[in-house]
């Protein structure tokens, strides 16, 4: 039996919810009645990133992508997940050594390819090893609003 605290895939917490609707502007009121503020908007799709502290919520309006089809299929919703993990690469070896079944997610030019497994209904789950302030997915994919603070501060 394993330990209780054997943590075999490295995983260090939670970096981002992903949602998607098929309507626009449904779920961003939603997450700025939580205190959700909107900090940047990525490079060359229609996502959107939100944050609370170090909370990240990621709004997908990208047409024709995984989560279109998801929010078409399952309406407003949660569409993705992702986790923190020490090693990307191999916690997603050791998923698929496990059984997960690998998800390839369409990339555009100059942006980071993050290993996925699917999860319940299709949904991805992505492996991010790339949280460090300056180095983060956030840092390369997305381009912040003037005057947002890029790194938030650690809870006290």
């Amino acid at each position: 039996m394993a330990d209780l605290f054997d943590n075999p895939m490295g995983l260090m917490g939670f970096e981002f919810i992903e949602f998607a609707s098929p309507t626009p502007n449904v779920i961003e009121p939603v997450l700025e009645s939580m205190g959700f503020s909107h900090v940047a908007n990525h490079r060359s799709k229609a996502v959107k990133l939100y944050r609370q502290g170090e909370i990240n919520a990621i709004i997908n309006n990208e047409p024709n992508s995984p989560a279109a089809y998801f929010a078409a299929e399952h309406g407003p919703s949660v569409c993705g997940l992702a986790f923190r993990v020490r090693d990307a690469q191999k916690a997603h070896a050791r998923a698929l050594e496990l059984g997960a079944q690998p998800l390839e997610v369409d990339v555009g030019y100059m942006e980071l390819r993050l290993p996925a497994i699917k999860g319940i209904g299709g949904a991805p789950l992505y492996l991010i090893d790339r949280f460090q302030e300056g180095l983060s997915i956030y840092d390369i994919d997305f381009e912040f609003i003037e005057g947002v603070e890029r790194h938030p501060a650690a809870p006290a």
